[in-house]
């Protein structure tokens, strides 16, 4: 064979192994491309934060909801009753005497509200009227105040000299209350520009006596003749004072003076009452009127901070809580204080 044919044969030899070479090699490319296609991409690892970076803020706590607060109370000596005050803007809000749900509304987009509580009215004796706002997702929160309404029975209206009226006082959870409607169409006790508004006592004895006199004059108490206080009349004529020691349980007689210029009494009224002796063990415990939507771990929370809490309230009413998952509107719970 000539050595041109060689060189030929050699040569195409040559171009098929170089073309064998490249098939080959392709075909390994695809398959490793296949196999790569196959497998699940890496994780992407983000950059180091750098050594000042700041950690993300906390998401902000939610905050807590004021309690709701009475601003007017109006109720005739029939019971009809017209209660307003304010809630959270857009809170439902319930009117309860004692633990019966007698009204509820809605608190509109400034937080007022006003409810009727007219069909039927209030009945004849005392009653007392908290408001419970409620949120959707938030724990109910009742009112710090109360209102104390004393309705004139037919008897009262018949045996009075003059026309009974309904007793109305809005009362904080401490200090004094405020009279909004007086018991008679003639007023409190009055002496002159004198006037005797609230006289309240806790379950101690502690009092603390309200009222009005002309603005900028001294006004001294006595308790059964013995100098109890003295208060000057503010700018708008209203004075408070509050005797250092309590008062015994049992019948006494209030006497105010309205001090001229010259120290000497210019205005004086007089008049009787009567300190009733505490319910047992009413002292240093509050109470609760359980509503539509409230479990053991809300109120827990919304009391004490911490649901789990809930335990506390149930050890205190067992007497009224056989499953701690099962409580029922209209119940009256206590609410112990605790460390």
């Amino acid at each position: 064979m000539s050595r041109t044919v060689l060189a030929l044969i050699a040569l195409g030899g040559v171009v098929i192994a170089v073309a064998l070479g490249v098939a080959w090699h392709g075909k390994m490319s695809d398959k490793a491309v296949i196999e790569q296609a196959g497998k699940p991409a890496p994780a992407s690892v983000p950059p180091p934060a750098p050594a000042d970076a700041k950690p993300a803020p906390a998401p902000p706590p939610v905050p807590t909801l004021a309690a709701p607060t009475f601003d007017v109370a109006r109720i005739g000596a029939d019971g009809r009753a017209v209660i307003a005050g304010r809630a959270a803007p857009g809170a439902k809000v319930v009117l309860l005497d004692g633990g019966k749900e007698i009204a509820h509304g809605e608190a509109d987009a400034r937080g007022e509200w006003v409810l009727l509580a007219q069909d039927p009215p209030l009945g004849p004796g005392q009653h007392e009227l908290r408001v419970i706002q409620h949120i959707e997702g938030r724990a109910p929160v009742t009112s710090d105040q109360v209102v104390v309404a004393v309705v004139p029975s037919p008897q009262d209206q018949a045996a009075g000299d003059g026309k009974k009226e309904t007793l109305v006082v809005i009362s904080p959870p401490g200090g004094a209350s405020t009279l909004v409607q007086p018991p008679t169409a003639a007023g409190v006790p009055k002496a002159g520009d004198l006037q005797l508004s609230t006289l309240d006592y806790d379950e101690r004895g502690q009092a603390t006596i309200t009222g009005q006199a002309q603005p900028g004059t001294a006004v001294r108490a006595y308790i059964d003749d013995k100098l109890v206080g003295e208060a000057m009349a503010g700018a708008d004529g209203r004075w408070r004072l509050a005797p250092p020691s309590a008062i015994e349980v049992g019948k006494h007689t209030l006497r105010l003076d309205r001090l001229a210029k010259d120290g000497k009494p210019s205005s004086r009224l007089e008049t009787p009452f009567e300190r009733a002796a505490p319910p047992p063990a009413a002292a240093d415990k509050r109470q609760l009127t359980v509503v539509h939507g409230d479990n053991l771990w809300n109120i827990a929370r919304a009391h004490y901070g911490e649901g789990l809490r809930y335990t506390v309230i149930f050890e205190a009413n067992k007497s009224q809580i056989r499953d701690p998952n099962l409580i029922y509107p209209g119940q009256v719970f206590s609410l112990p204080k605790v460390n």
